[in-house]
């Protein structure tokens, strides 16, 4: 055989192996990339849900893959922070409203208040109660055999 042509088999072959490894690699990068951007839109989700609007903007648009709008609301919440505006602490106190308001939603959460009331105060505090289900009586397995009645 010509090894002109023998060359070119080869490259052909070497062609086919790298680009396969190639668009494996980019495949699982891709891939990764995609898993982030998912995590991204429950954050925000979550972030939006407890108050917050400018963190859960930005997230939002790395899930989309708007960068060009993530770097002006990155731009502009410094602004915020250097004029020394109080959006930001405005924001928080709301978070931290909707965060409280859900835990005093709760006993397990009102019992964590009062506790924590009471250590601020120098009460000692009873610790909360967990929440925890009774155990269930013991029941004899169904296939288990019964025992004879004893003879007086």
């Amino acid at each position: 055989m010509n090894p002109t042509v023998v060359i070119w088999i080869l490259a052909a072959v070497v062609a086919v192996l790298v680009g396969r490894e190639v668009g494996k690699r980019l495949f699982d990068v891709n891939a990764k990339l995609m898993a982030k951007k998912r995590a991204a839109q429950v954050l925000a989700a979550k972030l939006r849900d407890n108050g917050l609007k400018l963190l859960p903007s930005l997230l939002e648009d790395f899930a989309v893959g708007d960068a060009q709008d993530m770097v002006e609301k990155i731009h502009d919440v410094a602004k915020l922070v250097e004029s020394g505006s109080d959006a930001i602490e405005k924001e928080l106190e709301q978070t931290y409203e909707n965060v409280l308001g859900r835990k005093l939603g709760t006993p397990e959460g009102m019992a964590l208040i009062k506790a924590k009331i009471a250590e601020i105060e120098g009460a000692p505090a009873a610790s909360p109660a967990p929440a925890v289900a009774p155990a269930p009586a013991a029941v004899p397995a169904p296939d288990a055999p019964k025992a004879a009645p004893a003879k007086s």
